[in-house]
């Protein structure tokens, strides 16, 4: 990541400005859009917008993922716009704010594990989706669910290897409803 877009990312978050995150040189649709809640040298943590406007809870990733920054432009404007006719507002998942060298990653995991959250966890591999059972200072331990919520066993993942963790998303939204649901029929 350049010096210029991990300065950006600062003064969008400072500023609390809308920014559009793009993480793939070839693909200009490989990006996030949101508010920047907390940025470290090493992750990032966004209150994700969809491009039509609404709140699709927080995306933590890494800093070093993303090659470009965009604010202020039409498109931040446009979605800013949505935001407010849709009543949606910022609300922060971190509560106090991190420090500037806080490891979110650790935070953000720990946070999930105490509310017993679902997460997804995007590694080089594929992406899982649970519930953090442990976590220690290398890995988390979580009980991944399958394709219709239901538990599918333990999997230790190594903190290094995570590149982007999602929480209360859609897609984690889904799943809790599913795996709620389950519970009731049982």
């Amino acid at each position: 990541m350049a010096r210029y877009s991990f300065y950006q990312l600062r003064m969008a978050c400072q500023q609390h400005m809308l920014a559009s995150l793009y993480t793939e040189p070839e693909d200009p649709d490989a990006y996030n859009a949101g508010y920047i809640e907390a940025v470290t040298t090493r992750y990032v943590l966004l209150w994700n917008v969809t491009p039509w406007g609404q709140r699709d809870g927080w995306l933590l990733r890494r800093t070093e993922d993303i090659l470009q920054v965009f604010m202020g432009d039409d498109y931040e404007i446009r979605l800013q716009m949505l935001l407010e006719m849709q009543g949606e507002t910022y609300a922060p998942l971190l509560d106090p704010p991190p420090a500037p060298e806080e490891d979110l990653l650790r935070r953000v995991l720990k946070l999930a594990m105490e509310r017993e959250e679902i997460v997804s966890i995007l590694t080089a591999e594929d992406t899982y989706t649970g519930k953090v059972l442990h976590l220690d200072d290398l890995r988390a331990n979580v009980e991944v669910l399958d394709f219709f919520g239901a538990p599918d066993g333990q999997r230790q993942f190594p903190l290094r290897d995570m590149q982007v963790v999602a929480l209360d998303t859609q897609e984690e939204r889904m799943f809790r409803r599913l795996s709620d649901e389950r519970l009731k029929l049982l």
